[in-house]
């Protein structure tokens, strides 16, 4: 078996549209079903060799030359044959509209084929990536192609400042902040600030707190060292039971069947 994997150190202005970009090939591994779990951030991947077959909201296994995930409070499920290649990145919400002219509410919940977001750019991106074996040019070439889009999008949009600022206290203080204390921080009400909020993301604030502290927790499970109760605690949930219930919504099963069942964690 065989697992290799690239971080990309994006330049300044990459850095503002994404939060991490990855290069990634495994190879040999048993085939099986690899959860894609929830997160805070957009997902864009572009495989490098077979098309990625993702099931998700309910809908049959469907193959994407490159897909874009939305915001999700489930998890989505990749199909694989013990074999993955391909480049993904974490965008950050506000970059949907940057890129591609939509808010990240308008993809929240499923999986697109890239191309009927992103346009001809994204044949475009796909077939120059499968022309260098570089991860160095590779990751040039998705900057090169982004920024490009970014560069060209004439109308703009910014959340309003009490939304984003409500994004930004939760995903900072790990999900434990209540979001009663949120929505007085930027002078809304708990009912303005759930509105606008999950007009603009798609999830709800208190949504975005579960799913960021499900984030904080995935590492510690995976890691298979630190106990399930102490996770827990680490991650503010307030027993292990509370713990084990969010997992199960979120993705689709339990932290000790997850580290057994899912052949590609820590690959």
């Amino acid at each position: 078996m065989q697992a290799d994997h690239h971080e990309h150190e994006p330049s300044a202005r990459f850095a503002q549209l994404v939060e991490r970009a990855v290069g990634y090939r495994i190879a040999g591994y048993p085939p099986g079903v690899h959860v894609g779990m929830p997160s805070g951030t957009v997902t864009l991947v572009v495989p490098l060799d077979a098309p990625l077959t993702v099931t998700d909201g309910g809908s049959g296994p469907t193959a994407y030359g490159s897909v874009l995930a939305g915001l999700s409070t489930a998890p989505a499920h990749i199909h694989h044959d013990g074999n993955q290649h391909g480049v993904q990145l974490a965008l950050r919400p506000g970059a949907v509209w940057a890129l591609f002219g939509v808010r990240a509410a308008e993809v929240a919940g499923g999986s697109y084929e890239l191309v009927d977001v992103m346009g001809p750019a994204a044949t475009t991106l796909r077939e120059r990536l499968h022309e260098t074996d570089s991860w160095t040019t590779r990751f040039a070439l998705v900057e090169q192609v982004l920024l490009a889009l970014e560069r060209d999008r004439r109308a703009r949009h910014e959340p309003a400042p009490e939304v984003a600022e409500a994004w930004r206290l939760i995903r900072a203080s790990g999900g434990a902040a209540p979001i009663r204390d949120v929505a007085a921080c930027v002078g809304w009400s708990m009912r303005r600030l759930q509105t606008q909020f999950g007009a603009e993301f798609g999830v709800t604030p208190k949504a975005l707190a579960r799913v960021r502290r499900f984030e904080r927790s995935l590492p510690l499970v995976a890691a298979a060292d630190v106990s399930l109760a102490d996770v827990a605690a680490r991650c503010g949930w307030s027993d292990h039971a509370h713990m084990d219930r969010d997992w199960r919504e979120l993705a689709g099963t339990s932290p000790t069947r997850w580290r057994t069942d899912d052949v590609l964690i820590g690959a």
